[in-house]
């Protein structure tokens, strides 16, 4: 009688232990789900934290600058070739016509040319490359305006517009942006043959190479003045010793 009371009295406690763990069980997996929801969020808001950043930066495209497309190895395609882009977006493409890109991303490029001119495309390799204007100025064989890969470096640049006049013009460059020196020593950079884009070139910067000097007066005196003086002396100088001699030979002929 006494074991049959124990074993209920064990089945009891035992059916209220499970009730009582089957009741807290809900609450328990409640709390958990909440704060791993609370975790799930913070890790989801992370990618959405960006820097502040101006907003022509993110633009691939830039109104002013131009695009260079490559069409490997078919060079001679009338895609391969440079685009200026215009103040509002725009470039001519050949057939095709007015086509804004200042929206679009390189891979997006890429696409709108393979689907709209597949019909001339004779490989599938299509390549697209944003160009950044630069104005060369000075002492240079060939000084204007360019457009350049922001991946050249500026040993490309001076090669591109034929070197530097005078000799010190490597030494005398300088690196001008709105009118304002950036940089007055550009002997490192080209030591480095860092490109465009990590030095910080912006499109629109100058680089001004120093111009041989005009010659001053007394330059101009020495290289055309002189000259003549020392031809004049030297004509003087024949004529007096000619006069010299036919004087010097009818005396003596007096005197016979």
């Amino acid at each position: 009688m006494i074991l049959k009371l124990r074993s209920c009295f064990w089945k009891e406690y035992l059916a209220l232990f499970l009730i009582l763990f089957l009741s807290f069980t809900p609450c328990y997996s409640a709390s958990g789900d909440f704060s791993g929801k609370e975790a799930d969020t913070s890790e989801a808001k992370d990618p959405d934290v960006k820097p502040q950043v101006n907003g022509n930066s993110q633009m691939v495209f830039v109104p002013g600058d131009a695009v260079k497309i490559l069409t490997f190895p078919d060079t001679t395609s009338f895609l391969n070739n440079l685009f200026p882009i215009d103040d509002k977006g725009y470039i001519e493409l050949p057939i095709y016509g007015r086509v804004k890109i200042t929206h679009m991303t390189k891979d997006e490029f890429v696409s709108f040319i393979k689907e709209n001119f597949r019909d001339y495309l004779r490989y599938p390799y299509v390549d697209v490359k944003p160009m950044i204007r630069l104005s060369v100025l000075g002492g240079v064989p060939n000084p204007g305006f360019y457009y350049f890969d922001p991946h050249r470096s500026l040993w490309e640049v001076i090669y591109k517009v034929g070197g530097t006049v005078d000799e010190d013009g490597l030494n005398e460059m300088r690196w001008k942006r709105n009118k304002d020196d950036v940089e007055s020593n550009l002997i490192p950079i080209l030591q480095r043959g860092s490109s465009l884009q990590s030095i910080g070139f912006q499109s629109g910067d100058q680089i001004w190479v120093k111009t041989p000097g005009k010659p001053g007066f007394l330059q101009k005196v020495s290289e055309n003045i002189v000259p003549i003086v020392s031809i004049t002396t030297s004509v003087i100088t024949t004529y007096v010793t000619l006069q010299l001699l036919v004087e010097g030979r009818v005396r003596s002929r007096g005197r016979f």
